[in-house]
């Protein structure tokens, strides 16, 4: 029996705090079926990704069960928008393969007083609010962060640190 040797897929945290991310999220989890095949393909996707013609160093990652995370580093390359048009087409295409949406700006991501992770569209915030369901404190996932360090030090804060705020 011969067993193949498979390079660790990459994470994330493997990157440098000044890498470049994109965070893209759904309004439901992924099933752990989904997130093997989300950072299977993402190993293949930035294995070959380039920008004109020089590879990049990236990788895709699934986080908190709901977030698709590409994150580059462009101290070795800079992602043009040729690159990332490829990205985009990259995301869209698991949007097809998996039937779900990731690139839905009116999805709001946050932790329940249950402590799991919810979702509601934007539209619904104020009345989720009003009735004390969402509150200033409640844990939401900002995901207009543009690099690591951002992803680290402010993805998950309190309603009233984000953009979100004015809904309360």
């Amino acid at each position: 029996m011969t067993t193949e040797a498979h390079a660790p897929i990459r994470t994330v945290d493997s990157m440098p705090v000044h890498a470049r991310v994109w965070a893209y999220k759904t309004a439901r989890d992924l099933s752990q079926a989904e997130q093997k095949l989300i950072r299977e393909r993402g190993a293949a996707f930035t294995d070959s990704w380039a920008a004109h013609g020089a590879p990049l160093d990236a990788c895709v990652d699934v986080l908190y069960n709901r977030f698709v995370v590409i994150a580059v580093d462009e101290e070795q390359a800079n992602a043009s928008g040729c690159s990332i048009d490829k990205s985009v087409g990259f995301i869209k295409q698991l949007e097809h393969d998996l039937n779900l949406m990731l690139t839905d700006r009116m999805v709001v991501v946050f932790e329940g007083s249950d402590g799991k992770v919810h979702s509601c569209r934007l539209q619904e915030l104020p009345e989720l609010i009003k009735e004390g369901a969402i509150t200033a404190d409640t844990v939401v996932f900002d995901d207009l962060v543009g690099t690591v360090s951002d992803l680290n030090e402010r993805f998950r804060v309190p309603l009233r640190s984000s953009w979100m705020q004015r809904f309360l």
